[in-house]
């Protein structure tokens, strides 16, 4: 099986949660590429990994529960504010091509990553399950 195909089966096997390390995975990815093509002047290349960033950051964004937002939810609305934020970040780090603006939002994404990487490994045993603040619905 092609590596492509094998993303596409694990994109349709995964749950929520798998789903959303994958998306902080592949937009960590793209960053990091975009910064070599910094490196390496290639402009072109650097935006068109920096869109694909940006877009794996809005459509997490746009998997937030909207009634948890409505509601007021801390963790919520902490994910918005840095979501939102990341994605200005990375529009001013491709308008002005800075490399310590990719690299900040590289750190925020990691950080969560990271946490979410957890959230993950606690479904999967038999530890209690995290609490309705962590879950995400994923849309569309």
């Amino acid at each position: 099986m092609n590596k492509g195909g094998y993303k596409q089966v694990q994109i349709q096997t995964a749950n929520k949660g798998q789903l959303i390390v994958m998306f902080y995975q592949g937009a960590i990815r793209f960053m990091k590429k975009a910064l070599i093509l910094i490196d390496q002047k290639d402009m072109e290349g650097k935006g068109n990994n920096l869109i694909k960033a940006q877009d794996i950051i809005l459509e997490l964004l746009y998997a937030l529960d909207q009634q948890m937002l409505d509601s007021g939810n801390e963790l919520a609305l902490n994910l918005q504010r840095l979501y939102l934020y990341s994605y200005r970040q990375l529009v001013q780090a491709n308008v002005h091509t800075d490399p310590k603006l990719v690299q900040e939002v590289i750190e925020l994404m990691e950080n969560l990553l990271g946490a979410w990487e957890q959230v993950v490994a606690s479904e999967g045993s038999n530890e209690t399950p995290p609490p309705a603040s962590y879950r995400v619905m994923l849309t569309g």
